[in-house]
């Protein structure tokens, strides 16, 4: 369980390092990358801190935890897990989570999360003896602290103690209950077996190396000796089915936490209103292109600039700017071809890398025909607003064969075109040898 906690702890300090380059912590992306976390994590609420105390909630909610003590902590720059709660809406136990945010070396605020440790019980033996049995997590006094969902052999929940329980009951003789008792404060492993009537189980347990509490797993002798005919020691039975389900629980952890972070990072690399990439994850994928071995084909970078954006703003308000962004982003990511890389990298400015291609002729010629969609856009806002744009272009290898090479001559082109009364485009060479 430790590991379990310690990927999501990473999870969370890579979400709490990347908030932690802008400069406003409740900023819209942030917000919607929460939201995003809440949906493809086991997590019930996460929520940013500012360092005033002041959360914003995946939920939209608004709270001030500066008298927390997990908050307190965690601006000291400390990973901090709370004990184990019972939340009072569902019943479920809960741990808090919390990171710090660092801006330039300096705590500025605090990523938290309520995680539910009962999860961690329903993946753990979900295909072991077809779903039969009943697994918790227990800490040194017998209270139970987490116990999954399945009703099969389910008699105590949730703040129950296992140790009175069970002795009360009949099942396990006081002096047998004591030996556990002492295994258990020793963070030892150990097995029950539980008498009732004719029926007997096993109980086995097994510390988590975190708060010293112990894993539990509780199955009928039928079902286990069933599945393991061929082994004669009932403590090597359970032993063995426990660490299998321990095994195959952090395999699919590790599983799905890394296709979680990778559509994270996704997410976070994207752009907020046109979901193209943004600014970093499209410099990024470029990169990642130009230093593989697809880089021998070439290809051709272009920015492209939406003509007088600025007056757009001030003359229909922000809203229909946004608008217009909008349909320019998905004009641009309809236009072009999936492995094509197309970001949004600043206000109206937009970037395409087109791989493999190296002829200036079909590249002119998408280029106009980009235009002209452009000019064909329908947005209802602009009445008889007709939106134009101006486009530079730089071609690898010939224009450069690094990211910033590609990107300064394609700006350069750029600029020669707005400078030239713009709605066209330049090709660097081009203007370069005309300079010249």
């Amino acid at each position: 369980m430790k590991s379990v906690l310690d990927i999501q702890f990473n999870y969370l300090t890579g979400m709490a390092s990347y908030m932690g380059e802008g400069e406003n912590l409740f900023c819209q992306e942030n917000k919607r990358l929460i939201q995003s976390i809440v949906k493809e994590q086991d997590l019930d609420l996460i929520g940013i801190m500012k360092a005033d105390g002041d959360t914003y909630y995946n939920n939209g909610a608004r709270k001030n935890v500066k008298n927390r003590g997990y908050f307190k902590k965690v601006m000291q720059g400390q990973k901090i897990m709370s004990p184990p709660i019972e939340s009072k809406v569902d019943g479920r136990t809960k741990v808090i989570l919390a990171v710090p945010i660092y801006r330039n070396g300096k705590v500025t605020g605090a990523l938290g999360a309520s995680y539910n440790v009962g999860a961690l019980n329903q993946m753990l033996f979900n295909d072991i003896y077809d779903g039969i049995g009943f697994s918790m997590i227990i800490d040194t006094s017998g209270k139970i602290i987490s116990c999954d969902s399945g009703l099969s052999y389910r008699k105590i929940g949730i703040n129950d103690n296992v140790y009175d329980f069970y002795t009360k009951s009949g099942e396990v003789a006081e002096k047998t209950m004591k030996s556990a008792k002492a295994n258990i404060k020793k963070q030892k492993s150990g097995i029950l077996v539980l008498k009732e009537k004719n029926a007997m189980s096993y109980l086995a347990y097994e510390p988590l190396h975190i708060n010293n509490w112990m894993l539990c797993y509780l199955v009928p002798q039928s079902k286990a000796q069933e599945e393991f005919q061929f082994i004669g020691n009932k403590e090597v039975i359970l032993f063995a089915v426990i660490g299998v389900g321990v095994i195959t629980f952090f395999i699919l952890i590790f599983q799905r936490t890394s296709m979680k972070q990778k559509k994270m990072r996704e997410i976070a690399s994207r752009d907020g209103l046109t979901q193209l990439y943004n600014k970093a994850g499209t410099e990024q994928r470029i990169k990642e292109w130009l230093h593989s071995d697809r880089s021998k084909a070439g290809a051709v970078l272009m920015m492209m600039d939406v003509d007088y954006f600025k007056q757009i703003n001030d003359t229909y308000g922000h809203a229909v700017g946004d608008r217009v962004l909008y349909k320019v982003g998905h004009l641009l990511k309809s236009s072009f071809r999936e492995n094509d890389i197309v970001g949004r990298i600043g206000g109206d400015e937009f970037l395409i890398f087109m791989e493999g291609i190296t002829s200036e002729e079909f590249a002119v010629r998408r280029m106009e025909n980009l235009q002209q969609y452009l000019r064909e856009l329908p947005i209802e806002e602009l009445e008889e607003h007709t939106l134009t744009c101006s486009m530079g272009a730089a071609f690898m290898p010939k224009d450069g064969t690094t990211f910033g090479e590609l990107y300064k001559h394609a700006d350069e082109a750029l600029y020669t075109t707005k400078r030239n009364g713009r709605d066209g485009f330049r090709i660097y060479h081009e203007v370069e040898e005309k300079e010249v």
